[in-house]
């Protein structure tokens, strides 16, 4: 038979052996859990990394687009400029034309009423030479007349 120390010692050896096993055990679950923790923080890290790199892509993106958009703002602003400038350029150029042709419409009509003016003068002219023949002509006939009688 045992002797109580003996089995005191060998309880003691054995919850020393357990407690051993435990000790293991934990550090095992410890490590376990760490791992498990830095494989999470590399999964949240790639994620996060992968997300940055995502967001640089798209103001990346942005940002080109934005200058294209602008590029193309600015050339309708010049293709509208040139248009505007050729418009502008069009109607002075018919102005001028619309103010020459007015010109020469009061030209013509200036020679026109001159000619016109002269016409009348002409017409009243001949008209008075007409009425002296015509008195002439009456007188000579009625001289005529009155010497017959």
């Amino acid at each position: 038979m045992i002797s109580t120390q003996e089995a005191t010692q060998q309880a003691l050896i054995a919850a020393n052996g357990e407690i051993q096993q435990l000790k293991n055990t934990i550090a095992s679950m410890r490590e376990q859990l760490e791992r498990a923790r830095f494989t999470e923080q590399e999964k949240v890290q790639q994620a996060v990394s992968a997300a940055n790199e995502e967001a640089i892509l798209l103001r990346n993106t942005i940002a080109s687009m934005r200058e294209q958009m602008e590029a193309i703002r600015v050339a309708e602003q010049q293709k509208l400029q040139l248009a505007s400038a050729g418009s502008a350029e069009e109607i002075a150029q018919l102005k001028a034309m619309v103010q020459a042709l007015r010109d020469s419409m009061e030209r013509q009509k200036e020679n026109y009423e001159e000619v016109l003016q002269r016409v009348r003068t002409g017409a009243r002219d001949e008209l008075k030479q007409l009425q002296l023949t015509i008195f002439e002509l009456r007188d000579r006939l009625e001289g005529r007349d009155a010497g017959q009688s």
